[in-house]
């Protein structure tokens, strides 16, 4: 009986201490390497973001220049000339 007080008692115990330091490191932030890696993280999911958009760019202006190259060979526009 008073082994199974004592294991009770102990994982209280320590379920309470963890959920308190658990607190306590949320009251006093992040540490510096820890907001490092957040931002790193952070600055890497927009360059992603960015290499993304580029490249959608660089699509569009392609087919673009395409569409435009076709349209100077074509019999009309040597006709206009």
């Amino acid at each position: 009986m008073d082994f199974f007080l004592g294991l009770v008692a102990g994982a209280a115990l320590g379920v309470g201490l963890t959920l308190g330091a658990a607190r306590v490191r949320g009251w006093l932030g992040y540490s510096e390497a820890g907001r490092l890696k957040a931002e790193n993280r952070e600055l890497k999911r927009r360059l992603a973001e960015k290499d993304r958009h580029v490249g959608r760019m660089l699509t569009e202006t392609e087919r673009l220049a395409e569409k435009l190259g076709q349209g100077k060979n074509s019999p009309e526009t040597e006709e206009v000339r």
